[in-house]
């Protein structure tokens, strides 16, 4: 009698367990089941050409007017587009904060270990912004900086900050900023000799200060020997690879046409901008 009535409390909890977990099973949404209910939403690191505000306040860009187009072929909705500092892009991705980061994140062998990409909406060269006139005769290349020994800003976390150490740029020697106004204002003020980012980033924030102060030094696409042109694309959490592959079926569809080069063109991007090689290809290295 005293078994039977341990066993039936024994059953009467594990079925207790059992219904207060089913509503956390429940709940559990998908990105595709997310995007046709509330709204997926979005992170973007406020940096143009790729997303940024305008002067009208709107949110902007290569990166999140594609988005837009491609979640709409889908018949998906966006709830929210929030901007963020880059070192929180792949860790609130994970957490689950966003759904999907619109930033133009690089694709990296080292990234691909940590989220899934899509397919790149754009390939690129990279660049170094100097006072103009270029009065302390820096050069053009990661490596001729490593020799030289000069100072150089970069955006922390990014691409160039990898390359540049690659070829012998000292951790000393690189100057890690959050954003293009701390690297120009490094530059402008001589703490560092030079700024780099890609082209695209480049021109415009040459141009935005007027063109009076700064120039940009030849674009390169290789470091150390090796391809160095920065492909950027989306990214989503790695157990997300069915929507992935359903997202990349209308993103491809889109790259390329006339629809697509024109928010390109209308970005500070040009048609030799477009990608040439696959995420497959990039995270190998």
């Amino acid at each position: 009698m005293k078994n039977n009535i341990v066993r039936r409390a024994v059953l009467k909890l594990a079925a207790g367990l059992a219904a207060a977990s089913l509503p956390a099973m429940v709940s559990a949404e998908t990105v595709a089941e997310r995007g046709a209910g509330e709204g997926l939403r979005v992170a973007y690191y406020n940096f143009a050409p790729f997303g940024y505000v305008n002067e009208n306040g709107d949110v902007v860009g290569e990166q999140v007017e594609i988005l837009r187009h491609v979640l709409g072929e889908m018949g998906l909705k966006i709830q929210s587009e929030t901007a963020t500092e880059w070192g929180n892009l792949i860790p609130g991705l994970k957490a689950e904060r966003f759904d999907i980061v619109a930033a133009a994140m690089f694709v990296t062998p080292k990234r691909c270990g940590e989220v899934a990409f899509s397919e790149p909406t754009f390939g690129i060269q990279n660049t170094i912004i100097v006072p103009k006139g270029n009065p302390n005769g820096v050069g053009d290349t990661y490596e001729a900086l490593a020799e030289s020994g000069a100072k150089l800003a970069a955006i922390a976390g990014t691409a160039q900050v990898d390359w540049a150490k690659s070829v012998g740029v000292a951790d000393a020697d690189i100057m890690q900023v959050p954003d293009n106004p701390t690297g120009l204002a490094a530059v402008r003020a001589g703490r560092a000799a030079a700024f780099t980012i890609d082209a695209p980033g480049a021109r415009i924030a040459v141009a935005s200060e007027g063109g009076q102060d700064f120039e940009m030094l030849q674009p390169f696409a290789e470091v150390g020997g090796k391809p160095a042109s920065p492909h950027g694309a989306y990214a989503f959490r790695q157990d997300e690879a069915e929507f992935v592959k359903a997202f990349n079926e209308k993103l491809t569809a889109f790259i390329g046409t006339g629809a697509h080069i024109a928010i390109m063109e209308a970005h500070g991007l040009e048609k030799a901008e477009l990608p040439s090689r696959s995420t497959a290809d990039l995270c190998e290295g």
